[in-house]
């Protein structure tokens, strides 16, 4: 007996091809649930913080300490003296001390830091790898890591916007994307 499935315009005639058509379907899924997992990549990751003195999502006290690698704190520069040194398109290794601004209010896993002049410099945290404490704004540290100029878009900003609770209407007034000095950290010693 011959079985005939239509499925949309394609006709199957026999349970390889169907098979086959299944297997691209589960295939799409698998896809979408990969796609949606990576969007949601800062809300939904493990809020530990392994490499610090403690949770970062325990923000009844300032945290002090290493977060990520350590590293030798000798000639820590300020932002002002870093921004001197850079050019358009450099990524240069820097140490770098200042004062926390604000960092992202549900784990953690970027921050702001007070250049010196004014202006805050948005700092990332290397491959996602470790996190800073909650409460870290005020805090002086010296991080370790890559500088460079990077194209903020706008869905980025709006993104960061969420992550430090701003308004609705201040989340809205993002329509641009930014040009802007970046920091990728490899560690940070909050003092």
């Amino acid at each position: 007996m011959k079985v005939v499935w239509r499925l949309s315009f394609i006709v199957l005639t026999d349970n390889s091809t169907f098979a086959a058509l299944i297997q691209l379907i589960k295939m799409r899924y698998l896809l979408m649930i990969v796609a949606v997992s990576f969007l949601a990549a800062c809300g939904s990751h493990n809020h530990e913080n392994t490499e610090g003195t403690s949770e970062a999502t325990d923000s009844t006290a300032t945290k002090t300490g290493w977060f990520g690698e350590e590293f030798e704190i000798t000639e820590a520069i300020s932002g002002v003296e870093m921004a001197a040194l850079m050019n358009d398109s450099s990524n240069n290794e820097f140490i770098v001390e200042g004062t926390i601004q604000e960092c992202c209010q549900k784990k953690g896993c970027w921050m702001k830091v007070d250049m010196g002049n004014g202006e805050a410099m948005r700092v990332t945290f290397k491959d996602y790898g470790f996190f800073v404490p909650l409460d870290a704004a005020g805090s002086t540290m010296t991080m370790k890591g890559i500088a460079m100029y990077d194209t903020l878009s706008v869905d980025y900003l709006k993104h960061l916007a969420e992550d430090a609770k701003a308004s609705q209407e201040e989340i809205d007034a993002i329509t641009e994307p930014e040009l802007a000095l970046v920091f990728e950290a490899t560690g940070v010693h909050i003092k």
